[in-house]
């Protein structure tokens, strides 16, 4: 639940702005647009150039956010939403101050009809825009139009206007309310359809048995693995174990008895092999491998050494059986070349954990395959 609250408010914002970029440009360029063909700027020069002023520098303001948004997001999201809001809602105050004189002023009757169409589209579209955080579009909407309405009734006392500002205010309301729940809605069902594609592939790199990497991702990552060694010029160790008699210990306890067997093994293995950088798999059947990136012979050894240790002081124990399991372990390193290959690798392993096996098994056999 927490990571899907997260998740939709990372996605909020950054709609939020990039939904918002549009309405920057349109409060700082629609005034001009007004007062300046009209030569309404003759009229009352102060508050034409000083709203433009202010909202070109709000806009500006507005778009070196976005332009750093990565930077200063990831500094404090709460911090970068409240710079946000403050920026949008100062140009939604201005562009509301601007109905009120509209409205009341005499002055501006020649361009009260231009005033109140664009209040009616800049209305619609932050509501539309702004709708996936509501209560800030509801309270953008409302810096709008408010002056409007206020204006309408204590100062004209027109019934008409006010009715048409409420209604309108009304449905922009319930359109954004809409609008919040459809897109709530659409993020629940992809954030949820991502979560079960992360889940298939996840399963699909896992072995269901002992819940660590099949052969497949084992394969998948060795190729990456290698490429990154032959650019680096580093050492890579590989790991095959073996778990001894194992066809014995299914003959003779039964097939569920041996699952459990491998679950044992796998857990030791993986309690061993601690590094981020450790590839651990199932490599088939009862047989396990262990890649270590950046790994000379001798360290490969010693962790070889370990576990084999591990599992052999160790005992397994299951439906009221114990027994006393062990591993045989063939290990090889090397240092890629261009033109080598990692079955030059598995190949040396191989042919050092079938030495062990012939050495009479619980045993681990080193090969450098340099």
């Amino acid at each position: 639940m927490r990571e899907f609250e997260a998740s939709l408010e990372r996605r909020i914002d950054m709609d939020i702005l990039y939904r918002s970029l549009p309405g920057v440009y349109i409060y700082a360029f629609i005034w001009p647009a007004i007062f300046i063909p009209t030569g309404f700027y003759q009229v009352s020069p102060l508050i034409c150039w000083g709203v433009a002023a202010a909202q070109l520098f709000l806009s500006v303001a507005r778009l070196v956010q976005a332009r750093f948004t990565k930077v200063w997001y990831h500094g404090s999201e709460s911090r970068w939403f409240y710079i946000l809001a403050t920026l949008s809602l100062f140009q939604a105050a201005l562009w509301g101050m601007l109905f009120w004189f509209a409205l009341v002023l005499p002055e501006f009757e020649t361009i009260q009809n231009m005033v109140t169409m664009a209040i009616i589209g800049m209305s619609s579209g932050a509501m539309i825009s702004l709708s996936p955080k509501i209560k800030f579009a509801s309270l953008n909407v409302l810096f709008l139009i408010l002056p409007g309405f206020m204006a309408s009734i204590f100062v004209n006392s027109d019934i008409a206007m006010t009715i048409i500002i409420a209604v309108y205010g009304f449905y922009l309301l319930r359109l954004g309310l809409r609008s919040h729940e459809e897109y709530i809605r659409a993020f629940r069902i992809e954030f949820q359809l991502e979560s079960q594609k992360r889940e298939a592939e996840h399963l699909n790199k896992i072995d269901p048995l002992t819940m660590i990497y099949n052969r497949g991702h084992f394969n998948a990552s060795f190729e990456l693995i290698w490429n990154n060694c032959i650019r680096a010029r580093t050492p890579v160790s590989l790991l095959l174990i073996d778990v001894d008699h194992f066809k014995q210990v299914n003959d003779k306890h039964g097939h569920l008895f041996g699952d459990e067997c491998l679950v044992y093994i796998a857990n030791t293995i993986s309690n061993s092999a601690k590094r981020a950088t450790d590839l651990i798999a199932r490599y088939g059947g009862e047989e396990f491998a262990v890649l270590l990136n950046d790994t000379e012979l001798d360290e490969a050894s010693i962790l070889a050494e370990q576990i084999r240790l591990e599992v052999e002081r160790g005992e397994f124990v299951y439906d009221g059986r114990q027994l006393k399991v062990t591993v045989s372990v063939g290990v090889a390193c090397c240092h890629p070349k261009n033109g080598s290959h990692p079955n030059d690798l598995i190949e040396a392993a191989d042919e050092s954990l079938y030495r062990a096996k012939s050495s009479g098994r619980n045993c681990i056999v080193t090969n450098n395959s340099d």
